[in-house]
């Protein structure tokens, strides 16, 4: 009996043995990227020994691989209902719930996983990212601090409590977590863009700007350090500083849509026009925008090119959607191009569609007033009709807007107007 024991227990443990080194071997294959060669050998390790959760996690993890997600689920729930508590097992699951787009029951997965074992970094992590997009900053904090209780040397943990509490507002403590990030590591690069934003953020200007440097001597081909160090410039207004930003990450990539748009733009803003129109012009050819569009036609009226400045400024009504402010200055300047080349029906018409247009905030009456004004020296003045323009001018007098034109306001502005045309027309036999 004993003698039969002991056969049987080397017969399991040979079984064991060849089982190990079988799986081994698919994870080589996987490693080396075989695919094929991994699914096949798991397939038949599975046939032989059906009972082995273990083939059947990496039969999920090699069809999830080959992106087989359907074939990859219903192997890591053959392999959860074999071992439901093992914790790999339930990480995979819940990795293809996620690619399922089941992110609430991939949220209560790895939440499980966490639970059971605190220093599981992936599922940690993954919690942590998922809060933080679903803007649960304290769950977020929650998780991270764990993690960083167990491994204190962790850049990425690090960095990630610095995001939380930047999110939440809190720059006295971002700025502690994303100064241990970059002791951590320092060439930690999304630390220092954090630590940036901060300090832009709270107006440190000097800091921020010190810390961007940084960063640039550490990678200086990451164009995207230069375009951040360029838009900090052109919200203080230093368009010119923000130019020579911009083109260091333009000699890194020279086809970037949005270096070419920035270059273009802050340019305009230094008067460049010539350097402004080339920069606008390439940008336009890489993707459409709105901005883009409006200084095209802006660069093209200076030029005194009023059909190539309209055909911009069509462009630009072609991808505005709700934005009926943009819609309303775009509309004058349609308006305006008209009224240089003497086409008054025309301008009288844009000028018409930015009056019907609902407008938001405070400035929306006396944005219209000054519209109405301009419509009645249309008719005044280009197209002799005074009548016309008397009626234009007493809807302004509906308002008596706080709003200076020539040191007066809208009101009295029109009522002098009203006053004149009426003289004149009262001179004129008309009235």
């Amino acid at each position: 009996m004993k003698k039969l024991f002991l056969v049987l227990l080397i017969l399991y443990n040979c079984i064991q043995i060849f089982a190990q080194s079988q799986s081994e071997k698919i994870n080589l294959l996987i490693l080396t990227q075989k695919y094929s060669e991994a699914l096949s050998k798991s397939e038949e390790l599975i046939n032989t020994y059906p009972d082995n959760a273990y083939f059947h996690y990496q039969n999920s993890m090699v069809n999830k691989l080959m992106y087989r997600y359907p074939q990859a689920f219903i192997s890591i729930q053959n392999a959860l209902n074999l071992e439901p508590e093992n914790i790999e097992f339930l990480t995979e699951y819940a990795i293809l719930l996620e690619k399922k787009e089941k992110e609430k029951e991939a949220t209560e997965i790895f939440s499980l996983v966490f639970d059971k074992n605190n220093n599981h970094f992936y599922s940690g992590i993954w919690l942590g990212n998922h809060y933080l997009k679903a803007k649960k900053f304290d769950d977020a904090l929650n998780v991270l601090n764990q993690l960083y209780s167990n491994d204190t040397l962790n850049a990425y943990v690090t960095r990630s409590i610095g995001l939380c509490w930047y999110k939440k507002g809190d720059s006295k403590n971002s700025k502690l977590w994303f100064f241990k990030a970059i002791q951590l590591d320092s060439t930690d690069i999304k630390a220092y863009k954090y630590l940036f934003s901060t300090y832009a953020a709270k107006e440190e200007f000097d800091l921020a700007f010190q810390t961007i440097d940084r960063a640039i001597e550490i990678e200086p081909q990451d164009k995207s350090l230069y375009v951040l160090k360029g838009d900090l410039h052109v919200i203080r207004n230093h368009h010119y500083k923000a130019v020579d930003a911009y083109l260091k990450a333009y000699e890194l990539d020279i086809k970037d849509e949005e270096v070419l748009r920035k270059l273009g733009l802050s340019y305009f803003k230094t008067e460049k026009f010539d350097k402004a129109k080339y920069f606008l012009l390439l940008s336009d050819k890489v993707a459409m925008n709105l901005e883009v569009y409006k200084h095209l036609g802006l660069v093209y009226r200076r030029e005194n090119k009023p059909d190539s400045s309209t055909l911009y400024f069509e462009k630009a009504l072609d991808i505005l959607r709700t934005d009926n402010n943009t819609l309303f200055d775009i509309y004058i300047d349609i308006a305006e191009n008209h009224l240089g080349l003497g086409n008054y029906r025309h301008t009288i018409m844009w000028y018409e569609r930015a009056l019907n247009l609902e407008l938001m905030g405070i400035w929306s009456v006396s944005s219209k007033n000054g519209i109405l004004i301009d419509l009645a020296s249309v008719y005044s003045d280009k197209m002799n009709d005074k009548q016309k323009a008397i009626e234009y001018l007493k809807k302004v007098t509906n308002d008596n807007s706080i709003i200076l034109l020539n040191k007066e306001n809208y009101y009295s502005y029109a009522q002098k107007e009203i006053s004149r045309l009426k003289e004149e027309l009262f001179f004129e036999g008309k009235l």
